[in-house]
């Protein structure tokens, strides 16, 4: 048997309806660079890549016709991305000023973040993260039973 590939590098691959508002929302609530624009004559995005702190994350707006779906098209999402912020107040209430929509106010968590999550524009979800203090993975797991 084969041995397995070495993986080098993940990239988060964000498919939106309405590539560009999304890029433009991005950029405005989470900083976000964008490095690479492949757009097609109708203007929608085939292919964009925006550093986002230490990583790269990519995007696409829908094509259906090539089984390219937004979470908007189906009414949800399986995936969240979890970005680990300084602030998560502040950027919560950015992201709600830019019109995302808030599913979980800022709250101390037990494990030791201070986290919200939200739903941007475009349908994906975000799960805002800060440590407020560093919890042993033993104290975090009998905290997180005494919660049930």
């Amino acid at each position: 048997m084969d041995p397995v590939p070495v993986i080098l590098e993940v990239y988060a691959y964000l498919h939106v309806r309405g590539g560009a508002a999304a890029i433009d929302f991005y950029s405005r609530v989470f900083g976000a660079q964008e490095l690479v624009r492949l757009a097609e004559p109708d203007g929608r995005i085939a292919h964009a890549e925006l550093k986002l702190g230490p990583v790269t994350l990519m995007l696409a707006d829908e094509f259906p016709h090539l089984g390219i779906q937004s979470p908007l098209a189906f009414g949800g999402t399986g995936t969240t991305i979890h970005l680990h912020v300084d602030n998560v107040d502040t950027l919560a209430r950015r992201a709600v000023q830019a019109g995302a929509t808030l599913l979980m106010e800022p709250t101390d968590q037990g494990h030791g973040e201070r986290q919200c999550r939200l739903r941007d524009p475009f349908g994906h979800q975000w799960l805002l993260g800060h440590q407020i203090e560093r919890v042993a993975p033993e104290e975090a797991q009998r905290r997180f039973e005494a919660q049930r």
